[in-house]
C-alpha cells in the first residue's frame, strides 16, 4: 500500500514529490537589510563568527582571526586545512579541521584532538557547541566527504549525516543520531533537547540528547538552514546557504538527468544552489528568463541569496535580513551577536557585516 501511495504521490506531483517551493511571506518577507549594512571587512572565504571578549573569532580558509573591537583584523593561527566550524567556552576553543576532526586549543583540554566515533569518521563538521564546559556538540554533515562537497551531497540526496556528543574529560565520542541530511547547526536550550537544522529536508529538528528522539519544530523553508547562533533574549539566529528553486526541485526528481549533469557538467556550472552568482557567463539561469530591459529584478529567480532569520526560543520566525537576487551579500553561513551588534559572514560576497542595535532588540 505505502508503494502505490509513493508511486501515486509521484504521478500527481505532491508530497515529497512536489516541486513547489514556499514563498518568503510574513517575518520572511524580503528586505534589502543585509545589502545596506555596514560592512566590518573584506574578507575571503568568511565564515564562523563566535563573539568573545577582546572581539568575534573569525576564519577565512585555513586562518584564525580575531575581529577586534577597534576594527582591526588579527591572525591568530593557521592550519593545515580549512577551518569548518568553531566553538568556545570558558577559555577553550573547540576548531574543526575540513578532513581532520576536530582540535581543542587553551584551557583544561588543551591540545586535544578526536577525529573518529568507532566507524564513523568527523571528516565534515559543520557545527559545533558546548553543551557545558566538558561536552561538546558536533554535527557532521555526510559520512561520504567534507563540507566543501555540500553542493554534491545535495545533489545525490544525501542523508549520512550525524549528530555527536564528545565527552572531553573522558576522552570518549558518541553518536547520538545518524541518517541526517546535512545537519549545518546546533544549539543548545538549556535542558536535554537541542535544535539541530537539517538543510537538504529544509527544517529544524529538536532532538533529545538522551533517547535520540526528534520532531520537527521549524518545517517547509524556503532556504536551505545552516548554522544557529543565541540570541540575547533566549532567542536564535539562523542562517542559510541560500534559497530553494522549482527547477532545482525539478531536476532533484529526475534521477537520470541529474547523474548526467553531475557527471559531464563541471560543478560551478551545475543548476544547483550557489553562494554566489553572476561569477560566469556559463553559469546557468541567465538572460531573457532573469533580465527585463536589461535589468536584473530584486525578485528574479537566483541560485544564491543572502538571509538571516530571528527566531524565537521555540524557534518561531519574527524578523528576517535579506539580500535578494540583485545583490552581493549572498552565502550568509554565519552571525552572532556582539554586544548590540549582529556581525553576518557573508561567504559569497567575501566580506563581514555589521547591524547596529539588532541586537538589543531592534528586530526591524
Amino acid at each position: 500500500m505505502r508503494l502505490f501511495g509513493d508511486f501515486l504521490d509521484r504521478f500527481l506531483g505532491r508530497r515529497d514529490w512536489a516541486v513547489t517551493v514556499p514563498t518568503f511571506d510574513g517575518p520572511l518577507l524580503p528586505n534589502q537589510k543585509l545589502e545596506e549594512a555596514e560592512t566590518i571587512v573584506d574578507l575571503p572565504m568568511a565564515d564562523n563568527l563566535v563573539s568573545t571578549g577582546k572581539g568575534v573569532l573569525a576564519s577565512s580558509g585555513n586562518r584564525l582571526l580575531l575581529l577586534e573591537l577597534g576594527g582591526a583584523v588579527r591572525e591568530l593561527a593557521t592550519y593545515p586545512s580549512e577551518i569548518t566550524a568553531l566553538a568556545t567556552a570558558r577559555g577553550m576553543t573547540a576548531i574543526a579541521l575540513d578532513g581532520n576532526g576536530v582540535v581543542i586549543h587553551a584551557g583544561a583540554y588543551d591540545g586535544l584532538e578526536f577525529k573518529t566515533c568507532g566507524e564513523k569518521t568527523l571528516g565534515c563538521i559543520t557545527a559545533m557547541t558546548f553543551l557545558n564546559s566538558d561536552t561538546l556538540l558536533v554535527a557532521n554533515g555526510s559520512a561520504k566527504g567534507g563540507t566543501s562537497g555540500w553542493r554534491r551531497d545535495l545533489m545525490e540526496k544525501g542523508a549520512s549525516g550525524s549528530l555527536f556528543r564528545i565527552d572531553l574529560a573522558n576522552r570518549k565520542v558518541d553518536c547520538i543520531r545518524d541518517g541526517l541530511a546535512w545537519p549545518a547547526g546546533v544549539a543548545t536550550t538549556g535542558s536535554n533537547r537541542i535544535f539541530v537544522t537539517e538543510a537538504w529536508r529544509h527544517r529544524v529538528l529538536a532532538i533529545d540528547l538522551n533517547s535520540g528522539a526528534s520532531e520537527p519544530v521549524l518545517e517547509h523553508l524556503p532556504a536551505y538552514p545552516a548554522r544557529i547562533a543565541p540570541a540575547v533574549d533566549a532567542g536564535y539566529w539562523l542562517t542559510f546557504y541560500s534559497t530553494r528553486n522549482q527547477l532545482v526541485e525539478f531536476i532533484l526528481r529526475e534521477d537520470r538527468y541529474r547523474e548526467r549533469m553531475l557527471t559531464e557538467i563541471p560543478e560551478p556550472f551545475w543548476m544547483a544552489p550557489s553562494l554566489s552568482s553572476w561569477n560566469s557567463y556559463r553559469e546557468p539561469m541567465q538572460g531573457s528568463q532573469l533580465k527585463q530591459m536589461g535589468v536584473l529584478k530584486p525578485y528574479a529567480v537566483t541560485r544564491s541569496y543572502g538571509l538571516v532569520v530571528n527566531c524565537d526560543s521555540l524557534m518561531r520566525p519574527i524578523a528576517s535580513f535579506h539580500s535578494r537576487a540583485d545583490g552581493k551579500v549572498h552565502g550568509t553561513l554565519a552571525a552572532c551577536e556582539h554586544g548590540d551588534d549582529l556581525i553576518v559572514a557573508s561567504r559569497g560576497g567575501a566580506k563581514v557585516l555589521k547591524l547596529p542595535g539588532v541586537a538589543s532588540g531592534q528586530r526591524g
